[in-house]
């Protein structure tokens, strides 16, 4: 069921078969791959998340200093989930400063490839990030985060599980509470939650 906020509701049974129909999905498109190769650290190309800045600062104006003092521990990787995405392209200044930080600190900036999922989120996240895949394991490893929290949040224990696999890693999303237990439910340190 699609909630008035577009979150997507499940019973707790129904989320290891959520998580296969979506598994099923994305290997069709061929975005998935069964068995995860090694593990590859792309170089740090941050020119397309720099032009998106740019973008957004003639869109609606430059952040302030406050803005730009946004200052975080250090982190491999920062994820940005639909929310965040669409925060962005609003040009929510928080948003924004949290990416300019990321630029900043060459943080290498990623998506879920659940992001494609929505086209208006998509567009948004092929403009400003890495799209990275979501493999079996990654998928496993949501499955057990849902188990453990008992929460029905497939997306973003996709969210949370991709982190972890990128830790230390951080995730910018407006759901802190949500992400915030999944990421709770089974040891997940090196994976930091930013809130919007």
């Amino acid at each position: 069921m699609v909630t008035t906020d577009g979150r997507i509701q499940i019973t707790f049974e129904r989320e290891r078969k959520t998580l296969r129909s979506l598994l099923s999905f994305f290997n069709r498109g061929h975005r998935v791959e069964i068995a995860d190769p090694k593990p590859v650290v792309p170089p740090i190309d941050v020119s397309k998340a720099e032009l998106y800045l740019a973008e957004l600062s003639e869109r609606h104006g430059p952040l302030g200093p406050s803005d730009l003092a946004v200052q975080a521990d250090a982190v491999a990787a920062l994820l940005l989930d639909g929310p965040a995405l669409l925060a962005l392209a609003a040009g929510s200044p928080r948003a924004r400063a949290y990416l300019a930080w990321a630029v900043r600190s060459k943080t290498r900036i990623v998506a879920p490839a659940t992001a494609f999922l929505d086209p208006a989120v998509a567009a948004i996240a092929g403009a400003v990030a890495e799209v990275v895949p979501i493999y079996a394991s990654t998928a496993e490893v949501a499955a057990t985060l849902l188990s453990q929290s008992r929460l029905a949040l497939p997306f973003d224990a996709l969210c949370v599980a991709l982190a972890s696999k990128l830790r230390p890693a951080a995730i910018l999303t407006r759901d802190v509470a949500g992400i915030g237990a999944l990421a709770r439910a089974v040891d997940q340190s090196g994976v930091i939650v930013f809130s919007l």
